[in-house]
């Protein structure tokens, strides 16, 4: 099991490649229109990574907005 979410490792893995992605992008496209930002996170993530779309939506919503994964702004 992942001590960070107690979920078993492979349930982890995404859930990390999503947060380092996010962090890999988010200065790059922070203020940029949701729909670029949506593109930009599935050409950056792996084709094989299982993650609901609604994720990645809320992700790139937040990217647009200027927030930062903890709430903050950018």
């Amino acid at each position: 099991m992942s001590h960070l979410s107690g979920l078993p490792e492979e349930q982890d893995a995404p859930r990390v490649v999503l947060e380092r992605t996010i962090r890999l992008v988010e200065d790059e496209l922070r203020g940029a229109p949701v729909e670029d930002v949506l593109a930009r996170l599935l050409a950056e993530l792996p084709d094989d990574l299982d993650v609901p779309e609604h994720n990645l939506r809320a992700a790139a919503q937040a990217i647009a907005e200027g927030r930062r994964e903890d709430g903050s702004r950018g």
